[in-house]
């Protein structure tokens, strides 16, 4: 492949017109407010991307084998409350590290379950989230009756003291950046392995293109399907304990309605919603887009509502975008 060739297909790239697009948007909102490649606004919007990035890894592994999954914020409430109330109520004194593999443990069990339901039984995934997310929202709310929880101390001592903390000179407000972020790096990188270069990685991709050629081929459509659902519940329940060590509490409720905001992210960084296509980049581009319109709005004066209303346009664009990449892909066949 010759240099144009390559420019070319660089340029008609997803991950390349938003990566055009977040350039040109930070741009007007520095000349605008002058606040926005400040260090304060450089941290927040990390720290502001660190549980969406975490999020987007479910969204993407969905997509890429499967269909759309929408259970992962309740599937993080779930087990980040099974895990504060078992540290919290039964005096385990495990620390940061025991109250995440608890979490875990119920993610990866909640995942499970909408594994098993969509390999062995051919149900569309959306289906099984929806109605698996509104289970578990009855049993969180319902049958638990959860409600507001102080960590405790014992948990809080990773994130005591920040990875970064920096001070604006210009207007005095500090940020500080938690040692989350590298929670949501490390997950990054070991996903990005798994796909890349192992057999595993790449029969996720060959069951999302197709997977009656991938069962051919030799691939075990049902127990990688049923894996990635699970290893994405675990990877739902650390984004559920990294929002709780964020804000220092768990409050069930602030773990829901997010996931259309997540996917749409995914798919306008380029992941298809129904072809096994896309990328890790694709989708932490999409992630800095929206949460760049959703911080950096309310520096150049916009009232939330409009801000609201700027993320659904946003919304729709990625929807359509992936709708004719979809129609395109029939087309082709």
């Amino acid at each position: 492949m010759n240099m144009k060739s390559k420019m070319n297909k660089l340029f008609f790239k997803s991950e390349f017109f938003v990566f055009l697009i977040i350039i040109i948007f930070a741009l007007l909102v520095q000349v605008r407010s002058g606040q926005f490649f400040s260090n304060t606004n450089m941290i927040n919007l990390l720290r502001s991307m660190t549980v969406p990035l975490i999020y987007g890894l479910c969204a993407y592994l969905g997509f890429i084998s499967t269909g759309a999954d929408i259970s992962f914020p309740l599937i993080a409430a779930l087990s980040t409350y099974m895990g504060t109330i078992f540290v919290t109520n039964m005096g385990m004194t495990v620390g940061t590290l025991g109250a995440f593999i608890i979490s875990i443990l119920f993610g990866l069990l909640l995942g499970f379950l909408n594994g098993f339901l969509i390999s062995n039984y051919d149900f569309p995934s959306l289906i099984v989230t929806l109605g698996t997310s509104t289970i578990f929202s009855g049993i969180l709310f319902g049958v638990l009756n959860a409600g507001r929880v102080l960590l405790p101390t014992e948990i809080m001592s990773f994130v005591e003291k920040p990875l970064i903390s920096v001070t604006n000179p210009t207007t005095n407000i500090s940020a500080a950046l938690p040692k989350t972020f590298i929670i949501a790096l490390l997950l990054y990188l070991a996903v990005y392995l798994v796909l890349n270069y192992t057999i595993a990685g790449r029969g996720v991709f060959a069951i999302g293109g197709d997977s009656s050629s991938a069962e051919r081929a030799g691939f075990n459509v049902k127990l990688i399907r049923t894996s990635l659902f699970t290893i994405s519940g675990g990877i739902a329940a650390i984004a559920g304990m990294c929002y709780a060590l964020e804000t220092k509490y768990f409050l069930p409720t602030e773990y829901v309605g997010g996931e259309m905001t997540v996917i749409a992210a995914v798919v306008l960084g380029g992941t298809s919603m129904a072809s096994g296509k896309g990328s890790l980049t694709g989708v932490f581009l999409g992630t800095l887009l929206l949460t760049m319109v959703s911080n950096s709005l309310m520096l150049i004066g916009v009232p939330i509502y409009w801000q609201r209303a700027i993320v659904g346009l946003i919304i729709v664009v990625g929807t359509a975008i992936s709708v004719l990449d979809i129609s395109k892909l029939r087309f082709a066949k």
